[in-house]
Parts: structure tokens; sequence; C-alpha cells
């Protein structure tokens, strides 16, 4: 699932960022709603992040992932191989939306290279993937500062429960070439979200060394990331980011949490065709 970080901020796609920045590169030029919602060209752009971070939400130490992209784009829709299918848009008054669907891998007891999980959860479970709905809203109050929010919300497959993630996103440095960004999130999960994820139920308990904990639904951490754009030229970027999270009282004492306050990174490079 890899929560922390989404793959399109990774690669330098973010609609936060863009929002953040919207007026200050939006066209003179007007458009007509067909050239909006169509566009008059297919954009498609791949790269590749290297990103560190723990086995499972809670886990101690971390693992490398490599992870491939590939996007494509025309006028307001957009296909993504990680984050999914929508659509999108970013308005001159410097607000932008998206809706997407994609899919949420869930959770492994064992250690996995694909997905979360980790042979401490022995006994716990697997969480099933499930098909997701992601609505993700930004709105620009400042030249330098955006307010964000973000709901995944789960379609089908595995009753996992819902998530949200509200924010704040400053924009530090802009010029043509680099861009560095400082984003403080909260995240709260529905009580089955939180429970899937953090807690132990009865049988659960009886299956591991887990005590038994209920996770009720609020916020179960909040966040820190500094990311920094740097564009070669017109094709190439790269991004670099570290992101902080801390676990709230809601949800660290469970026994599956073994460190509270991880630390992922992230190295990325994009080629835009």
């Amino acid at each position: 699932m890899f929560e922390s970080t989404s793959i399109r901020k990774i690669l330098g796609t973010s609609l936060a960022l863009n929002a953040a920045l919207a007026c200050s590169q939006a066209s003179a030029q007007e458009k007509t709603a067909a050239d909006i919602i169509w566009g008059d060209e297919t954009q498609v752009s791949a790269g590749f992040a290297l990103h560190a971070a723990p086995r499972y939400m809670g886990a101690k130490g971390s693992q490398g992932h490599l992870l491939p992209s590939v996007t494509l784009q025309r006028g307001i829709f957009f296909a993504d191989s990680l984050k999914g299918v929508g659509v999108q848009h970013q308005f001159d008054s410097g607000f932008s939306a998206s809706l997407s669907v994609g899919y949420d891998f869930g959770r492994a007891d064992g250690d996995s290279k694909y997905r979360d999980g980790s042979d401490h959860l022995k006994g716990m479970g697997e969480v099933g993937g499930a098909t997701v709905v992601d609505i993700n809203l930004a709105q620009q109050v400042l030249p330098w500062l955006a307010i964000t929010a973000d709901a995944e919300l789960r379609t089908g497959g595995y009753k996992r429960g819902n998530r949200y993630q509200f924010g704040l996103l400053s924009t530090l440095h802009h010029n043509d070439a680099d861009t560095v960004t400082l984003g403080v999130n909260a995240h709260a999960g529905q009580a089955r979200y939180n429970q899937t994820y953090f807690g132990v139920t009865g049988q659960q308990s009886a299956n591991t060394d887990f005590d038994r904990f209920k996770a009720d639904q609020g916020i179960y951490a909040y966040s820190g990331e500094l990311s920094w754009m740097h564009r070669f030229d017109p094709h190439w970027s790269t991004i670099a980011s570290v992101n902080v999270m801390h676990y709230t009282d809601q949800v660290r004492h469970s026994p599956i949490i073994r460190q509270d306050t991880p630390v992922t990174s992230t190295v990325g490079v994009q080629y835009a065709f």
C-alpha cells in the first residue's frame, strides 16, 4: 500500500503541488470546454523510484522497493500504472481536484516483496485486496501555501473501511529548475480501517502472542514530508523526499506497532516523452 508516499507525487505530478503553483503557471490563452476536457495532445511519462519504507504500518526497520511507473494523460483524463485511472482538473483560482479508481493490495501475514507484510504478523491472517476510489482536493490560499485533502474509499473487495488525509503543503522554493515543498498531514481512519490495520481481534490474539487490541475511529498518525524536485530539461526530472510519521495514542499502543515514529525516503527519476 505504501500509504505514506503517493507514487504520482514521487514522480513529480502531485496535484497538490500543481495547485499551489497554479496561479503563477496559468496560461493566458483562452481554452474551450472541449480543449480542457480532451486536450490537444497525449502526454506520456515513465520513471521509477527507489522507496525505503517499513514492511507494514507500524513495523520496525525498513526495506527497499523499486517502483516503476508509466503515466498517460490527455486533457482531464489520466491512467497511471500504480495509481489507477481517473480524471483531474486545475482551475485558475488555485483549486484542483482528482478522482481515480485503483487497487489496495492489502497486507500479507508474512514477508512480501510485492505488498505490505511481515513474518512478525504470522497468525494475524491476510488483509485482502480492495478496489478503492481516491479523491484528492487542493486549494491554494497563499502563493506559497495550499490546503490539501484526500479520501481513499473502499468500493469492493476486502471490507477494510476508508481512510482520510488532510493537511497543508508549502512551497519553500520554486524556479524553472527546482521546487522544494514541505507538507504536514493528519491521517485518519474509520473504525473498520483502524481495526483492520492496527487492531487485534480475539481470534487473532489466540493465533499469536499479541494481546487483544481495539482500534476506534479517528486520527491514527501525523506526518511531515520534505520533497525536492529538479528538472534537468523538458524531459528529465528527479525527485527526492523524506517522510516522518508519528502514530497517535489512538493506535500506537497496539501490539503490532513496533516503531511509533517511522521514517521513509524516496529517490526517483522521470522521463516525459
